[in-house]
């Protein structure tokens, strides 16, 4: 390894053919004990800027055969050595030659010397501010990633928050649906549309089954009992009695028997009409008020079959078929109480008096079996009734539940809604802020490093830090999108000052000279006026008042702009002397570090036109 090291180092020397050598050649040297240290230390000590190069060396060997080599630890101590170095100037010449002598020499060391440590300075104070920005650069790139943690903490939240609002939207929707339902289901109750009675939040199963039951046993009664039992036989004994009934009608069933029975049948009530003929007038009564209420039993009837109907009706036509069903209802106990209480006293009153009639007997007791047994049957039907009217007062309170209910749930729907206002005012709050943390996350303004070996970035960054120092603001390191909008800012207020400068000054400027003009013609008027035609006008107090005013204006307005122009004088120097020893401190900086030729050149440079002017 120690041959490739050396190897490595030739070439980084400057030798011409480090290419073609063989490492592991040189590999014997650093074999022997006593050599190793040596080369070791050559190989860490040797470096381009303590060897000599060709031309160095050439002039070494030059100034060694022409005596003007000086030996010495520095070049003082080489000066005052040598004792051809006197004041005479025979013995300068004799040592230099005739075209410079050792003040000069002194002069050029001092002078480079100073240089050198005006140089150090300058590299103490950039390595200070590299130091700076160094520690800057760090503060920002920390300041990065703290910025890029909290971007990534407030993206977690707000994607965190999206899917918040995102379930809580899917609820707001699925209960927003459910009363948009529930409302359409109130305005179509609302509206009238149906007769039928809104019943949502009540079962009344149990009550429809009691009243299909109530209604099955009353169809059974009047199509079993009612049509072929003992009324029927009521009707058609009260019908056979009648002068006025045609014994031959098709609808009664007892002419279709034989006609022995017929003649039988009309020769019996022909007797029993013989018998009763002062009680057949209030029997025909009775069999016609018993017929009408067989009427009004059907009615009821029909009446009893269409409650089912009834139920889905409103609840006005509810209470006003109560109503009616009520006076029915009167008119029915009336009759019947005045049937118990006059009719059928009478005729029992009356079979009494035949009780002595043997042939009557059984006739009577049959006919008094059957009116029992109607009597029996037609109160069975009242209680039927009483329940049916029992059962529709119960639906009218209920359906006065049912509304207190719907109000109830009108009122929930309200306080739902005010709800969903004030979710919805929330929710629009929360997104106002998301979006507020969305913006500032998308306006976080990076700010970055410029580099270094761009001179045009750090001359525009100086020339901005330089009218914030001018205008009293603090110099801040910003970045490249920094510097653009700071350009921009001052391109606008050189825009406006430009425009004040186009347009406001000769404005003034126009109006003083219009002013001055009419001034001096009117003076001009006064002076000149003939005595005879004119008489001296005096100025007015008000007119001097105005002048001076002008006057003060006007030497305001011409030192305003003498300090305006001498400002725009002072910056435009600072800005380009500035500039310049700026663009020059940073160019010998980056020169020092990364190209040392070119700053020798240019000291070499600065040297031949300081000794140019001093010569002259």
């Amino acid at each position: 390894m120690s041959g490739a090291r050396l190897c490595s180092l030739l070439g980084e020397l400057g030798y011409e053919g480090h290419g073609a050598l063989d490492p592991d050649s040189f590999e014997w040297p650093f074999q022997y004990e006593d050599a190793r240290p040596i080369l070791d230390w050559l190989c860490s000590s040797l470096r381009p800027s303590n060897v000599l190069s060709a031309s160095e060396l050439s002039q070494y060997e030059q100034f060694i055969q022409d005596g003007k080599l000086l030996e010495g630890e520095d070049l003082d101590f080489a000066y005052e050595s040598i004792s051809a170095f006197s004041t005479r100037r025979d013995n300068q010449e004799a040592v230099f030659g005739a075209e410079e002598g050792l003040k000069e020499i002194r002069d050029a060391t001092l002078a480079f010397k100073t240089e050198a440590m005006e140089l150090q300075r300058q590299l103490g104070h950039l390595q200070s501010q590299y130091d700076m920005l160094s520690t800057q650069a760090s503060a920002l790139i920390q300041g990065k990633r703290a910025r890029v943690a909290s971007t990534s903490a407030v993206n977690g939240l707000l994607t965190t928050i999206d899917d918040s609002l995102s379930a809580r939207n899917l609820e707001m929707n699925a209960v927003l649906g459910r009363i948009a339902s529930t409302a359409q289901e109130l305005a179509h109750f609302h509206s009238g549309d149906e007769d039928g009675i809104y019943l949502a939040y009540s079962d009344f199963h149990p009550y429809l089954l009691v009243d299909s039951l109530c209604m099955k046993e009353l169809n059974q009664w009047f199509v079993k009992q009612l049509d072929t039992g003992p009324y029927r036989l009521v009707a058609e004994e009260g019908k056979s009695k009648c002068s006025w009934v045609n014994l031959d009608d098709i609808s009664n069933t007892l002419v279709r028997d034989s006609q022995k029975s017929q003649h039988q049948r009309v020769s019996e009530l022909q007797r029993l009409r013989s018998i009763f003929g002062t009680s057949e007038r209030q029997w025909v009564e009775a069999q016609v008020e018993n017929a009408k209420q067989q009427a009004i039993l059907l009615a009821l009837k029909g009446q009893v079959t269409s409650d089912e109907a009834h139920i889905h009706l409103d609840l006005h036509s509810l209470r006003r078929k109560h109503v009616e069903l009520v006076g029915e209802l009167s008119n029915l106990h009336t009759r019947e109480d005045k049937l118990l209480s006059e009719t059928i006293p009478d005729l029992c009153w009356e079979l009494a008096q035949l009780q002595d009639t043997y042939i009557l007997q059984g006739d009577y007791d049959l006919k008094v079996m059957r009116q029992e047994y109607y009597i029996q049957r037609q109160k069975a039907f009242i209680s039927h009734l009483i329940n049916q009217l029992a059962r529709h007062q119960f639906l009218k309170v209920a359906c006065q539940f049912e509304k207190k209910t719907i109000l109830g749930a009108f009122s929930l729907l309200k306080v739902i809604e005010s709800e969903l206002h004030g979710y919805l005012s929330a929710t629009k709050g929360r997104v106002g802020r998301c979006m507020a943390l969305i913006q500032a996350a998308s306006d976080v303004q990076e700010q970055g490093a410029v580099d270094d070996r761009d001179t045009f970035l750090h001359g525009v960054r100086d020339l901005l830090s330089i009218h914030s120092n001018v205008q009293g603001g603090l110099s801040t390191y910003v970045s490249a999108p920094g510097l653009v909008q700071q350009i921009s800012s001052l391109q606008s207020d050189l825009m406006a000052l430009q425009s004040d400068l186009d347009n406001a000054l000769p404005e003034d400027r126009s109006r003083c000279i219009n002013e001055l003009c009419t001034l001096i013609q009117n003076l001009q008027q006064l002076l000149f006026a003939s005595s005879t035609t004119a008489q001296p006008i005096l100025t007015p107090r008000t007119l001097m008042k105005e002048l001076d005013e002008m006057e003060k204006v006007n030497a305001r307005l011409s030192a305003a702009v003498e300090e305006v122009t001498l400002e725009h004088c002072k910056k435009n120097e600072i800005v380009k002397h500035h500039s310049q020893e700026m663009a020059l401190q940073r160019q010998v900086f980056v020169d020092f570090f990364c190209n040392p030729e070119r700053l020798k050149n240019q000291v070499r440079e600065l040297t031949a036109r300081v000794r140019a002017l001093q010569a002259s």
